[in-house]
């Protein structure tokens, strides 16, 4: 990725470039986010079909990381299942794509999370996904 990445993002999120999609966040609360990120290009990079998805799940991370401590040390997620999920369009390669996160339901560890990718004001992609995150910490 050929932007600066925040800390956040990297406190939340284990991948790093070319699976690294975000770089931004430009909002968050407890309930929603919205994070910025660049369509990847070169070796490594993702169909869009599978990064828009990716895109997203990064992002939820974000927001599931919402409001914990900075020295809480990392969190542990997987991405545990997709549903209703519809690509609309493609970005330009380089392009900044904005991820909409909204949080439908926690059940303990597991989250339901409807998301959006959208660049320009254009839906791009749309679904729900399901992540599993740890309550934060390094591993034991």
């Amino acid at each position: 990725m050929d932007v600066e990445v925040e800390d956040r993002i990297l406190r939340a999120v284990p991948h790093r470039a070319p699976i690294l999609r975000i770089h931004a966040v430009v909002a968050v609360d407890a309930a929603a986010a919205i994070v910025r990120g660049r369509e990847p290009v070169g070796a490594g990079a993702l169909p869009w079909s599978c990064g828009a998805i990716e895109g997203i799940a990064q992002a939820a991370a974000v927001l599931l990381a919402h409001g914990a401590p900075p020295g809480d040390g990392p969190r542990r997620g997987m991405l545990v299942g997709v549903k209703r999920f519809t690509v609309h369009g493609e970005p330009a390669a380089g392009e900044d794509v904005d991820y909409h996160v909204t949080l439908v339901r926690r059940f303990g560890p597991t989250a339901l999370v409807h998301g959006r990718a959208e660049c320009c004001g254009v839906r791009l992609a749309e679904g729900e996904i399901t992540l599993w995150a740890d309550a934060g910490g390094q591993p034991k």
